[in-house]
C-alpha cells in the first residue's frame, strides 16, 4: 500500500532529491488532484535547526502567489516527517532545455529571462530572497510557462538586506560575487543569478567554469565575463548590454531591483537601445581578492617576513663569538632532533574517523572533511543517478566510518542527476501497445518501467495506445516510470432515443450519429409530413438504446398535406 501523508496525499512515485529533502509525486485524494511533495529528509527530523529552516520555507513560499511561481498548497507533519505539499508542474527544467537547445534564439531566450524576473520581482516586493536561482530550480510548463520553484533558501527579511550567516547558499556557477565573498546580499544577489542564466541560454555556457568549487567563485570575484558577442555568436549590443549590467561585480553598477531589469528588457523588445553606464573601477582591498567566504575557501595572507638579521643581532652593537665545538654539538642535536621528529609523524600519524559525505555538494563535503582532517580529492568522478539531484555525493572511496590515517586524501563521485531523454510520441495513430513498447525501447527507456492501464474507449479498437505520461518529447528519466493507457475495446454504454420526429434527414442523421448511433433512413408516402421530414423512428423516443447500434428513421416521400 502507498505511503499516505496528512490522510490524503497518497504517493505515486519519488521524483526528485536534495540535500535537505526528497521529492515525491502524490495524489491528493482529497481534491482529486496531482501535486508534489517535499520531505525533510530522515537525518534531520531531530535537528531542530532544519526543522525552524523547513517551515520557514514553507511561510515563505505559501506567502507568494504569482502565475511564474509554483504555488505551496500545505504544509504539515506526519509522525516524525515534516513535509510541504506544492504544486505539481507537468514540463522540463530550464537545466534539460538548455542542454537541448542552447544556444537558444534571443527572443526565447527573453521571454523565458521575461517570466523569471516578474516571479523575482513579486518576490521581492514581499521581502523574499531566493538566493539560489538556477536553471535546475526553473522548471517550463509545455504551453511555455515558466515557474520558480524551491525557495529551499529564501529567507523573509524585514529589512532591505540579509546579513551574511557564514554558510555559503547556492550552485557555485551561479553565485554573486558578494555570496562568494561572504558579505551581505540583496536582492541583486538573484538579478546577477538571473544574468548568469541568460548568458547561458544564449551562448550554450556558463560565463565561468573551473576544475573545482573553489576555482569558479574565484573567477566570479575576480575575472571579467567574456561578452557573449565575444564567443562567436551573433548576439545584438543591447543583450550585451542588459546582461553586463546584471553581471556587475560592484552592486552599485548593477540592476538595483527586477522592476529595473524588466524595464531595460521591455525596451530591448521594443527595439529601443540601453545604454551601460561604466563607472571607472576601484581598487579593491587585497584581502578581499585573496579571500573566498569561508563556505567554500579561506585564505590567509603571510604575515610579513621577520627580518632574521635585527632577530640575532641588532644593528651598531658587536657580535660575540660562539665557540666551534658548541656550535657543532648544537647543530647535531637540532639534526637529530628533527630527524627523530619526522620519523615519528611519519610512522605514528593518528587515524580519524571517516564522515559520511553522501548527499553533500562539495563544499560541504571539504567542510566537514577539514572538521576531521581528512582532505577532499580535487578530481571527483560524476556519474548519473536516479536517488540523487545534481551535484551531490553519490558514493566516496572510503566508506563511512572506516579508519584512515589523518590527512588522507578522500576521493567522490558526484551526481549528474537521472540520465534524461527526449520520450517518443506513441499516441499518435495509436499504434499497437507491442509497437508502442518497441518505440519507447529504442528511445532508451526500460520496458520494466512501463505500466499498462486498460480502460474501454468507443471508437478506439482493443489493444491500441490512447494515452501516454510522460507527454510527447518529454525530457524524461530513462529510470522513473511510464504509464500508457491502452484501449480495452468498445464499450458501448446505454442510452435514451432522442426525438428527431419533425426533423430533415438530414439534421435527423447529424444528431442520431452525434450519439454514436448507426441510422437507417426509410423512406415511406405521407399525407400529414412535407418530404424529407422524420415521421418517426425505430426505437421510438425515450425508449433505451445502446451506442453503436442501429437505428431507423422514416422519412416522408410526400405529397405531404395540401397547401
Amino acid at each position: 500500500m502507498s505511503k499516505m501523508y496528512g490522510g490524503r496525499y497518497e504517493i505515486e512515485e519519488k521524483i526528485g532529491a536534495g540535500g535537505m529533502a526528497i521529492v515525491y509525486k502524490a495524489r491528493d485524494t482529497l481534491l482529486n488532484r496531482t501535486v508534489a511533495i517535499k520531505v525533510l529528509r530522515e537525518q534531520f527530523a531531530s535537528d531542530e535547526g532544519f526543522i525552524r529552516r523547513f517551515r520557514r520555507e514553507a511561510q515563505a513560499a505559501a506567502s507568494l502567489s504569482h502565475p511564474n511561481i509554483v504555488s505551496i498548497f500545505d504544509v504539515g507533519k506526519d509522525g516524525q516527517e515534516d513535509y510541504i505539499v506544492m504544486e505539481y508542474v507537468w514540463g522540463s527544467t530550464l537545466k534539460d532545455i538548455i542542454r537541448k537547445e542552447a544556444p537558444m534564439p534571443p527572443q526565447k531566450a527573453l521571454k523565458i529571462t521575461r517570466q523569471i524576473a516578474e516571479a523575482l520581482a513579486h518576490a521581492h516586493a514581499n521581502h523574499i530572497i531566493h538566493r539560489d536561482i538556477k536553471p535546475q530550480n526553473i522548471l517550463i510548463t509545455w504551453d511555455g510557462r515558466v515557474k520558480v520553484t524551491d525557495f529551499g533558501i529564501a529567507r523573509a527579511v524585514s529589512s532591505s538586506t540579509l546579513t551574511h550567516t557564514g554558510d555559503i547558499v547556492g550552485s557555485v556557477h551561479y553565485l554573486s560575487p558578494e555570496q562568494a565573498k561572504g558579505a551581505q546580499i540583496n536582492e541583486q544577489s538573484d538579478i546577477y543569478s538571473l544574468g548568469i542564466i541568460l548568458y547561458e541560454m544564449i551562448t550554450g555556457k556558463v560565463p565561468y567554469d573551473g576544475d573545482t568549487p573553489i576555482t569558479i567563485a574565484l573567477k566570479h570575484i575576480q575575472e571579467d565575463v567574456e561578452l557573449p558577442s565575444k564567443t562567436g555568436l551573433e548576439v545584438p549590443p543591447e543583450i550585451d548590454t542588459l546582461i553586463m549590467k546584471a553581471l556587475a561585480k560592484s552592486v552599485d553598477d548593477r540592476y538595483k531591483s527586477a522592476q529595473e531589469f524588466l524595464a531595460d528588457l521591455e525596451r530591448i523588445e521594443n527595439g529601443q537601445t540601453i545604454v551601460r553606464e561604466n563607472k571607472p573601477a576601484e581598487d579593491e582591498d587585497e584581502m578581499l581578492k585573496t579571500q573566498v567566504h569561508r563556505g567554500l575557501k579561506q585564505q590567509i595572507l603571510p604575515a610579513e617576513d621577520r627580518n632574521l638579521e635585527d632577530t640575532w643581532q641588532q644593528k651598531g652593537k658587536k657580535k660575540k663569538r660562539i665557540p666551534r665545538a658548541l656550535v657543532i654539538t648544537l647543530a647535531v642535536i637540532i639534526v637529530c632532533s628533527a630527524i627523530a621528529l619526522g620519523i615519528h609523524k611519519y610512522f605514528f600519524v593518528p587515524e580519524v574517523t571517516v564522515p559520511d559525505l553522501k548527499g553533500m555538494t562539495l563544499t560541504e563535503a571539504k567542510n566537514e572533511l577539514e572538521k576531521h582532517n581528512l582532505v577532499l580529492g580535487d578530481n571527483p568522478q560524476y556519474e548519473f543517478s536516479d536517488e540523487y539531484e545534481e551535484e551531490l555525493i553519490i558514493d566516496q572511496d572510503h566508506k563511512p566510518n572506516s579508519k584512515v590515517k589523518a590527512g588522507r586524501v578522500i576521493s567522490v563521485v558526484i551526481s549528474k542527476g537521472p540520465e534524461r531523454l527526449e520520450f517518443p510520441d506513441v499516441t499518435t495513430n495509436n499504434p499497437t501497445l507491442e509497437n508502442a513498447i518497441s518505440i519507447i525501447k529504442a528511445a532508451g527507456f526500460k520496458e520494466e518501467n512501463i505500466s499498462v492501464v486498460y480502460s474501454p474507449h468507443a471508437i478506439i479498437d482493443k489493444d491500441r495506445v490512447i494515452g501516454q505520461d510522460p507527454g510527447p518529447k518529454s525530457i524524461w528519466p530513462t529510470s522513473s516510470p511510464i504509464k500508457l493507457y491502452v484501449s480495452s475495446g468498445q464499450q458501448l454504454a446505454m442510452g435514451v432515443m432522442p426525438d428527431v420526429t419533425g426533423y430533415t434527414s438530414a439534421l435527423a442523421k447529424q444528431t442520431l450519429e452525434a450519439y454514436n448511433l448507426i441510422v437507417i433512413a426509410k423512406p415511406e408516402p405521407s399525407n400529414e409530413y412535407p418530404i424529407d421530414i422524420v415521421i418517426t423512428t425505430v426505437p421510438k423516443p425515450g425508449q433505451p438504446v445502446k451506442q453503436g447500434s442501429e437505428v431507423i428513421i422514416v422519412v416522408s416521400q410526400g405529397p405531404g398535406p395540401p397547401p
